[in-house]
């Protein structure tokens, strides 16, 4: 599972947006692409609303919704159907996760971040820093609280807050294990490290981190076996972007991009060991340009990913098709269903890569859009949530 991540180079984002084309329907597209692209886009214009039918998804879809009048934490149970609201604070909920063990949901709201069973029930305030001035110019950068995590193991839980910090859920106690990096010049905070954790790995022994500075952005690696030492992955930018998963066995990081600008689209494979970086897609020697987002690893080694091709730089949005290849990207690479997606916002995926939850965007700019539900294989669309977003499975 891999919820989408925001770039964290905080004060470089506007220019990285500003800087990218988001790839078009205008670009140069194999034939049968366009046909499929098409005839897919036309179906999938009003897919049908889910019903009720028992164990339908794998899991219980926790999800953030403003139905309540501010964004809260919502849970849809197996049978695509049946919805609850989790939380009911005054404030909005700003980010969030739950634990794959028992369903537990740690939350930040009014710069508290909070701790509750899988229902709601049992409210636990675990960091509190609510005093804190929003307007002020370090808060984002040392006083803002954000991005719970909890270890793949769920006995534990990292947070971002002046650094990384993490919490022994059975104790209570939170240790610092990073601090951000901040410089002042001519009176201003100026970042140069700022942390905010990713995602566990399968063993809860390694941390994807995002680290932004103040005009750049890198993906490491921190491995608490070791030391808490950190690996930079060499991706050979000052920017990286945009949608990482973890393999399976724990021992290297899948990066994918859709966009092209001053980030370049494609699929590459780093050793969490090292770093080192293996293409497995990107500009052939053609001139190709391949695009593909939210990768996922399953058992048997092979991938599943969202992907197009086009041999020119696009202006805007190009439609992007289900695919599994083996585990180089390219053998055996199989159109899984007839769809395109444009649009997209996020993807969760199911661990086997049988289906796929996808956040479809109305509106440029919001979080929000409908959740689809697309099996990989042609079963119909349909239509899980009118609106949410920051998915996540439960138990």
């Amino acid at each position: 599972m891999v919820p989408k991540i925001r770039l964290i180079a905080l004060f470089f984002i506007a220019v990285l947006i500003g800087g990218c084309n988001f790839p078009t329907t205008e670009a140069t597209l194999p034939i049968d692409l366009v046909a499929t692209a098409v005839a897919g886009t036309l179906a999938a214009e009003a897919p049908p609303t889910a019903i009720p039918v028992p164990d339908l998804l794998p899991h219980p879809v926790y999800f953030l919704n403003e139905s309540s009048g501010s964004a809260q934490v919502w849970r849809l149970e197996r049978d695509a159907s049946t919805q609850s609201q989790v939380t009911n604070e005054t404030k909005p909920v700003e980010s969030f996760d739950v634990s794959r063990v028992d369903g537990s949901v740690a939350y930040v709201s009014n710069n508290q971040l909070y701790l509750v069973n899988s229902d709601g029930s049992n409210r636990r305030l675990l960091v509190d820093n609510a005093t804190a001035n929003p307007e002020a110019e370090n808060y984002l950068l040392v006083e803002h609280i954000s991005d719970p995590v909890f270890s793949s193991n769920g006995t534990s839980l990292v947070y971002a807050f002046n650094g990384l910090w993490l919490l022994d859920l059975s104790t209570n106690q939170a240790v610092q294990l990073l601090e951000n990096e901040i410089e002042e010049i001519d009176g201003s905070q100026i970042p140069v490290a700022v942390y905010s954790p990713i995602q566990w790995s399968s063993d809860s022994q390694k941390l994807l981190v995002a680290v932004g500075g103040f005009e750049s952005s890198r993906l490491t690696v921190m491995n608490l076996s070791l030391g808490q030492s950190l690996t930079d992955l060499d991706t050979g930018s000052d920017v990286f972007c945009c949608h990482v998963s973890w393999a399976r066995e724990s021992n290297s990081v899948l990066v994918a991009s859709p966009y092209i600008g001053l980030i370049e689209p494609g699929l590459w494979r780093y050793e969490a060991e090292n770093g080192e970086q293996t293409e497995l897609l990107g500009v052939t020697d053609e001139g190709m340009f391949q695009f593909a987002g939210w990768p996922l690893e399953v058992a048997d080694g092979s991938l599943r990913y969202f992907y197009t091709s086009s041999t020119e730089i696009p202006a805007n949005d190009l439609p992007l098709f289900m695919m599994r290849s083996d585990a180089d990207g390219v053998t055996g690479r199989v159109q899984m269903r007839p769809d395109s997606f444009s649009n997209i916002g996020e993807v969760l995926w199911a661990e086997d890569g049988s289906l796929a939850l996808i956040v479809q965007l109305t509106t440029a700019g919001d979080a929000n859009g409908s959740v689809l539900l697309a099996f990989s294989d042609e079963r119909q669309l349909q239509i899980l949530i009118p609106s949410a977003h920051s998915l996540h499975w439960g138990p």
